[in-house]
């Protein structure tokens, strides 16, 4: 089962007697050199009359190498894979198939199967049984595709009688609202900021990363390996930038404040972290003699307006659909946080910047990989196949790019919230 996320690749291989995993590989999704958003992407298949088959090449490498680890860890032959089950989203899964993306970057952004595709594995070129088969996720339209309704499956939110958020943090994030009978379903290009890309300092969550940030008298922080810090990933940044929020150093706007700025009573440490670079305001994370590279971690202006508008875009999202269903964020029952670094995001902190609706801790659960989750469903059971179809079938497709409010609601929630969660 592979997860084709836009930045990052997950893949397991499963055990059909028993359904459990046997062994798990994640990786930096090799089509980020040419680009990385969908967009870029798309733009290279447009413009370059090579470029689906250069994508298409090295995707299929990259799934090829996780195979290779994997059915190494497993102690198989690669010949004793029967199946492979794709989940992405719709321009990786026709990029993944050789199919042109062009036409999703032009209005109406119409994907070029909505329907689960069967394949050859050979013809793909994936290095399994000679008569070994790939499956691919159905998908919902635009750029709702094959990890949503994987999610789908996983998380059974349609089967539920709440009004359930789904909420898939990524590169391409998606978003599906449950409310009374209906499902409607909609994509933000949220970027990779998130996943640690156009940030300075920024980087996946492996070791050196820090991934927890607690501001008090001074910074304190954990970095995966107890290590000396490399960077900062996904979590660490919504940690950092929410702690700076709570104690004023970054404003409503964004503006990370100038030592002068601050209070008398701030504490000293705080202030001394607070710098000038490049003519903006910056925070030092790490000095010099704390980093493991022996160059200062910095959050940058920059890094804060990149983060603005990943959340922007997620919160808008949100926005619009809760509009579309004639409610507000009181009514939800239950909030599903999907992603890969879903689960090490602080519940507290994503409400304060405004990533998350307003809503109680408690009603926020994560479920971490929910793409993959629901790949894994769909090898284990014809049942989940046909779930797959229904979901891909039964959900309606809300396309933001021609919303007339997105743009004023996406300028509204780039700003973060003024007031403090509570709950």
């Amino acid at each position: 089962a592979i997860d084709l996320g836009t930045t990052t690749l997950v893949g397991t291989i499963i055990n059909l007697n028993t359904g459990m995993d046997v062994a798990v590989d994640a990786r930096v999704n090799p089509q980020t050199s040419y680009g990385d958003d969908v967009i870029s992407r798309l733009r290279l298949c447009r413009e370059d009359e090579k470029g689906l088959s250069r994508l298409q090449r090295v995707i299929i490498g990259a799934i090829n190498d996780i195979i290779d680890k994997l059915a190494s860890e497993a102690r198989i032959r690669r010949e004793d894979i029967y199946e492979v089950v794709l989940a992405g989203n719709t321009t990786m899964q026709q990029i993944a198939c050789g199919i042109d993306p062009s036409a999703l970057g032009e209005i109406p952004f119409v994907p070029a199967f909505t329907r689960a595709l069967e394949l050859s594995a050979s013809e793909m070129g994936l290095e399994i049984n000679a008569h070994g088969r790939v499956y691919v996720f159905p998908q919902i339209g635009g750029f709702v595709g094959g990890d949503t309704v994987a999610g789908l499956v996983a998380s059974r939110m349609a089967l539920s009688d709440e009004t359930i958020l789904f909420v898939d943090i990524g590169t391409n994030g998606e978003i599906v609202l449950k409310h009374g009978a209906r499902l409607m379903a909609a994509s933000v290009a949220a970027g990779p900021a998130f996943e640690g890309a156009r940030i300075s300092c920024g980087m996946r969550a492996t070791a050196g990363a820090i991934e927890k940030v607690i501001i008090n008298d001074d910074l304190s922080c954990n970095v995966i390996g107890n290590t000396r810090p490399v960077g900062l990933c996904g979590s660490g940044l919504i940690d950092l930038v929410a702690e700076l929020r709570r104690t004023g150093l970054v404003e409503s706007s964004g503006h990370i404040c100038a030592a002068s700025e601050l209070p008398a009573d701030a504490p000293a440490a705080i202030k001394r972290r607070l710098i000038e670079n490049e003519g903006q305001g910056a925070f030092v994370i790490a000095g010099k003699s704390e980093s493991a590279s022996g160059q200062p971690l910095l959050l940058t202006q920059k890094d804060v307006r990149e983060m603005q508008l990943a959340n922007g875009a997620i919160r808008s999202g949100i926005n619009i659909l809760l509009k579309m269903a004639g409610i507000n964020c009181t009514r939800i029952d239950s909030v599903l946080l999907a992603g890969g670094f879903g689960n090490f995001i602080r519940r507290n902190h994503a409400r304060r910047i405004g990533l998350l609706p307003p809503v109680p801790s408690e009603k926020i659960r994560f479920i971490g990989n929910a793409s993959l989750m629901g790949a894994r469903r769909a090898i284990l059971s014809v049942a989940e196949k046909e779930f797959a179809e229904k979901m891909a079938h039964d959900v309606r497709h809300i396309d933001l790019s021609l919303s007339p409010e997105f743009q004023a609601e996406f300028s509204d929630a780039i700003v973060f919230p003024e007031e403090e969660p509570h709950g």
